[in-house]
């Protein structure tokens, strides 16, 4: 779908569109995270008259390659929304979007030969690298019996076969969504490692840490201050350090902590921690193709 876009270029709103787009992917090579949505905002009427022409013309795939299109370029603007939420120290308000820009690449996917994804492989490879920087590793997942729901092109239910449209597919430029109307029981709730959606995540309540210390690997990673394209390999090392909150003396000496005992035989036996210390290893970058 991205191609046969491409391939319109001819179209002026299609060649509009494309300047556009490159100005916002300058922006994310230039690490500037300003107004991320101003040339997609620009763009919303152009999409929409690409639409009503390829429906006069009876082109289907353009009608629908509009819409891949669309979230090809949205997806650049949450990119740009993500990694400024990074640089803010947002992090706990990131991984929502970092799932949104993830979904999003392979949703364009579904539509694309993978011969023409253009540069979303390599990106769908960094998102995966930041994700695997936040410590989250079991999640939520419901299970729920839906007892009325609709087609969100006709309105019929897509159970019957008075809905001539499949779920997900797209119809001149419209996706078919089954929307829910009711659910009757919410049948189980599960905790998993690799669910289709990972924004259900589970936190200990107490947890009073600050955002930094929760995030400790992210917000380390992202005070190295890399380019927000390079692509990286982390490698973690055990390593045993001296407590800095102890006070160190001779091993025979007697123990600061008054307990009449030597160092050796009291506070030394748990003067070193385990500290895991993370080698970040640049390699190379996304090439971000420009039309």
């Amino acid at each position: 779908m991205l191609h046969y876009f491409l391939e319109n270029r001819h179209i002026v709103q299609i060649k509009e569109i494309c300047t556009a787009l490159n100005q916002t992917k300058k922006k994310l090579v230039s690490n500037s995270f300003i107004n991320p949505e101003e040339h997609y905002i620009d763009c919303k009427d152009l999409f929409v008259q690409i639409k009503e022409l390829a429906i006069s013309l009876h082109d289907e795939k353009l009608a629908n390659s509009q819409l891949v299109f669309r979230n090809y370029f949205k997806l650049f603007c949450d990119l740009l929304v993500y990694f400024d939420m990074l640089k803010k120290g947002q992090y706990k308000d990131s991984w929502v979007k970092l799932q949104d820009c993830l979904d999003n690449i392979k949703y364009i996917g579904r539509f694309t030969a993978r011969e023409n994804r253009l540069d979303l492989d390599e990106l769908y490879d960094l998102l995966v690298q930041y994700e695997s920087l936040y410590p989250y590793s079991v999640f939520c997942s419901s299970e729920y019996v839906i007892s009325k729901s609709h087609c969100s092109i006709c309105g019929k239910s897509m159970q019957s076969l008075d809905c001539p449209h499949i779920k997900g597919n797209l119809y001149w430029g419209e996706p078919a969504i089954e929307c829910i109307d009711k659910i009757d029981v919410v049948q189980a709730v599960s905790i998993v490692s690799h669910p289709e959606d990972k924004r259900c995540i589970l936190e200990v309540a107490d947890d009073d840490r600050t955002e930094q210390d929760k995030f400790i690997m992210l917000h380390q990673y992202v005070e190295l201050n890399q380019p927000v394209l390079q692509q990286f390999s982390i490698e973690g090392f055990k390593e045993r350090r001296i407590r800095e909150d102890m006070q160190i003396v001779g091993r025979k000496q007697p123990c600061p902590c008054g307990s009449g005992k030597r160092f050796k035989h009291c506070c030394g036996r748990d003067m070193y921690y385990e500290h895991i210390r993370y080698v970040v290893t640049p390699t190379t970058q996304v090439s971000l193709i420009f039309f």
